[in-house]
């Protein structure tokens, strides 16, 4: 998938609109930030994108309205915000019926914590559970915070009930308590670090079979590498296996698994606009 990120904030804003407008004419899809441009050069290059077929991404700051985002949504424009940008729910809920319109999804990278029911200016748990109801792609991390499995399970469940999913990116050990949010559809996201707590490569691969058979789509991003039969072993279970570029050269057997690997293609409502990104 082609990324771009259109960002020379130096550039005058009509050549920068010019730019913009260019490149969504030649196709690919696009990632922009809605500070970086006007509304009308928003909204004409998202129409010309997505006519050509492909994905128009705009990363929600809070400069524009609520009515210019969902003239955007309805036109295609996938939304992808956070609870550092917006935190009301009813907004929300507005935008994600402009995105049903336009054929788009909306995004929701929450931060905080989940314990936050009641405090003001803050998404409470309630909150997350009802934006999934209504199909928002929910993503968190635990990278700052610790994340209750039980609860990362209710957000998964109320995800598949209103037809999105929750995106989880876990840092720590791959444990057998994920399998919870996994019977919900939960995706979540590794590293090579969640499955090297054991020289016994054969446990390793059946708690991550494990995962996969409960239900969970398990994407390993590979970052410095993994013992071959392993790496083998969980590309065969099922999981995505998404390899940083210049990780092997090209006589490496290595090569042979990145391109069985490369094979499955990473659903993009599956990450938070970028692939390769472990946040």
């Amino acid at each position: 998938m082609n990324n771009e990120i259109l960002k020379d904030t130096n550039v005058e804003l009509p050549k920068k609109a010019y730019e913009l407008l260019s490149r969504a004419g030649k196709g690919g899809d696009i990632t922009v930030r809605d500070d970086q441009y006007d509304f009308p050069c928003l909204l004409d290059s998202v129409k010309i994108c997505r006519k050509k077929g492909f994905r128009f991404r705009l990363i929600e700051s809070g400069k524009l309205s609520l009515s210019q985002l969902e003239w955007l949504a309805e036109a295609g424009a996938d939304l992808y915000t956070s609870d550092e940008a917006r935190s009301d729910f009813l907004e929300m809920e507005l935008m994600k019926k402009a995105c049903r319109k336009g054929g788009a999804i909306f995004a929701y990278f929450f931060h905080g914590p989940f314990e936050s029911e009641g405090e003001s200016g803050s998404v409470s748990f309630s909150d997350l559970q009802e934006m999934g109801r209504i199909g928002i792609y929910l993503h968190c991390t635990n990278r700052e915070r610790e994340r209750d499995v039980s609860r990362l399970a209710e957000l998964a469940y109320a995800c598949r009930k209103g037809g999105s999913w929750l995106v989880y990116y876990h840092h720590g050990l791959l444990e057998s308590s994920l399998e919870e949010p996994g019977r919900n559809g939960a995706w979540i996201h590794i590293s090579e670090q969640s499955l090297r707590e054991s020289e016994d490569t054969a446990l390793v691969l059946d708690r991550v079979k494990s995962a996969l058979s409960a239900g969970s789509k398990l994407v390993l991003h590979l970052e410095k590498g993994l013992d071959f039969s392993l790496l083998r072993g969980v590309i065969r279970a099922g999981a995505l296996v998404l390899f940083k570029s210049d990780l092997f050269d090209y006589r490496s057997p290595f090569r042979a698994l990145e391109k069985e690997a490369r094979q499955k293609k990473l659903d993009f409502r599956a990450y938070y606009l970028y692939p390769t990104f472990l946040p």
